[in-house]
């Protein structure tokens, strides 16, 4: 039998509208959804997913319309909309609220990036989890509803810190599956996954492995194509740089386990970055940009963290990656990001929501 630390309870969780919640994953906040979902359940909590359409395992009634640039696949971004697209989204939030007072839940977890949720009409008792550095949008809407917007999770002290709130946010590192993400051997290549969009700098990853000769493998979604096909594409020469397109989890732990380094190199203020723990979860080292809550989370790890955006210092941090024993970059993601433990945590916070 299933023993939780706190109560049973009912819980929406909302996730972001844009991508469906379903492998593979659009990026780490998906990923988080899904994962956080499952671990909740497991725990003998009651959990019902909203997401956008296409999704796996959410309430179909009450979908999101998700982001469709069906015919203009050049122009799409992870930012923008297509002529309409932000009304409909916003028109399918404001639906969600209606639905979700009267829906009786003991929490709704707010894990989307509109400023709808922050509705002052509807009460509910809200736990916002948050994700990015402060959106305009969403800082003003949080700010006009004041105390009445609820309560505030983040994924750093960084990203806390970067939002002015009723209340200070409690920090929840986000956790790693660490019995799907298993140790490998690590191989000769080094790697780099998500998603390929400039302020991911996977550019700056392949000229870093190209400075100290090791040949980098890189999988993930395109999310820019300008910025894919002139700064990705000419670097693409020999065998420096090979790309394996999108994968699948199953693909990509595979992939990242048999890597001898996984490279994570922010161009923003990273509120976590998922890929490191993922690929320390499978033994593989990491060479990141020490920036934002990257960089305050890892900043005790066995990793190797090199100055922003600067090549030749992620160079000499590849290397000095290279030689970290991989059962213990691993043992430290256990120790300190169990999907499990943030779960309880978790659940643990929702029996403090209250409504508005």
């Amino acid at each position: 039998m299933t023993t939780i630390a706190s109560p049973r309870r009912r819980i929406a969780l909302i996730a972001p509208a844009r991508y469906p919640i379903r492998e593979p994953y659009a990026g780490g906040l998906e990923a988080f959804c899904h994962t956080l979902v499952r671990a909740l359940r497991e725990l003998g909590h009651s959990v019902d997913l909203y997401a956008a359409r296409g999704s796996q395992g959410h309430v179909v009634g009450h979908e999101l319309p998700g982001v469709d640039w069906a015919g203009q696949p050049l122009s799409a971004s992870d930012t923008g909309y297509p002529p309409g697209a932000r009304e409909t989204e916003d028109a399918a939030f404001v639906a969600l609220l209606r639905h979700l007072a009267v829906a009786g839940y003991d929490t709704v977890h707010n894990n989307s990036l509109t400023p709808r949720m922050f509705s002052t009409e509807v009460d509910l008792p809200m736990l916002t989890t948050l994700h990015t550095p402060a959106l305009p949008e969403m800082q003003e809407a949080i700010a006009a509803a004041g105390p009445r917007a609820g309560r505030f999770a983040a994924v750093s002290a960084t990203t806390a810190a970067d939002w002015e709130l009723p209340a200070p946010a409690t920090v929840i590192p986000n956790g790693v599956d660490t019995l799907a993400w298993r140790e490998g051997p690590g191989g000769r290549s080094a790697v780099w996954f998500g998603r390929i969009v400039p302020e991911k700098g996977l550019h700056l990853a392949m000229d870093a492995c190209r400075l100290v000769g090791i040949p980098l493998v890189f999988a993930g979604r395109v999310g820019d194509h300008r910025y894919f096909s002139t700064q990705i594409v000419p670097r693409m020469t020999g065998k420096a740089a090979t790309w394996v397109g999108e994968l699948d989890h199953r693909g990509l732990r595979a992939l990242v386990s048999l890597s001898r380094v996984c490279l994570v190199t922010p161009r923003w203020e990273e509120p976590f970055g998922l890929v490191a723990f993922e690929a320390m979860s499978c033994g593989t080292p990491v060479a990141a940009f020490r920036r934002g809550g990257l960089g305050e989370l890892l900043a005790d790890a066995p990793a190797s963290l090199a100055e922003p955006d600067d090549v030749e210092s992620l160079a000499a941090s590849v290397l000095v990656a290279a030689g970290i024993d991989r059962a213990l970059a691993r043992q430290w993601v256990i120790n300190h990001h169990s999907l499990t433990e943030v779960a309880r945590r978790y659940a643990g916070l929702y029996s403090e929501v209250t409504t508005r």
